[in-house]
């Protein structure tokens, strides 16, 4: 029964967490990140923003922005609006200047999925270096059971190599090749077959 009650809670929390007020619309909720992307020995800036109404969240990139307070006046080196408008869980630098941002719709709830995108940056472009989402979904059925879809898909666009799994089998091998797709690009739509249910 304890473990029920935190699950429970959590939609409150969010509502509370994620609701507007006149002193949070004049502060964007954002996550920020420095990294040396580019690998030219300068620290560069990573800055997600996310808007409390409409939940799209925008991702900002400055290159050689260095360790101090972010200028700003600057303008960013690169800038992907609507990257999602799921709930940005994280953003974090995972060495060789990768960059990875971690979201989720349902965060937990009887309906929920979780994705991580990898950006890198590789010969001048900012680019999608991987994917991977995993859900967790119960759908109620007429006659009062639930049906659960549990499964995931892992798909690392720089070896061109990815696995998907369903219910609680190992990953297999997704056939075909898998190139990285310019980040300018990137949409949910240009996810494989295999990582919907």
């Amino acid at each position: 029964m304890k473990a029920a009650f935190p699950l429970a809670a959590l939609p409150w929390i969010v509502a509370v967490a994620t609701a507007p007020t006149a002193a949070r619309a004049q502060d964007e909720p954002s996550l920020e990140v420095s990294l040396d992307m580019d690998n030219d020995g300068r620290t560069d800036r990573a800055v997600l923003a996310q808007d409390t109404n409409s939940g799209q969240a925008d991702l900002s990139i400055y290159l050689a922005a260095g360790d101090g307070r972010l200028d700003p006046s600057r303008k960013p080196s690169f800038v992907k609006k609507a990257l999602t408008e799921d709930r940005i869980l994280a953003l974090e630098s995972k060495g060789k200047g990768s960059l990875v941002i971690t979201s989720c719709f349902g965060c937990g709830a009887s309906k929920s999925t979780e994705e991580t995108l990898t950006v890198v940056y590789r010969r001048g472009k900012f680019l999608v270096g991987g994917y991977s989402r995993s859900w967790d979904w119960g759908e109620q059925k007429a006659d009062g059971t639930v049906e659960t879809t549990l499964g995931g898909c892992d798909i690392n666009y720089l070896t061109g190599k990815a696995t998907v799994s369903k219910d609680l089998e190992a990953g297999r091998p997704i056939k075909g090749k898998f190139k990285p797709v310019p980040l300018k690009d990137w949409s949910y739509e240009k996810r494989p077959k295999a990582c919907e249910f």
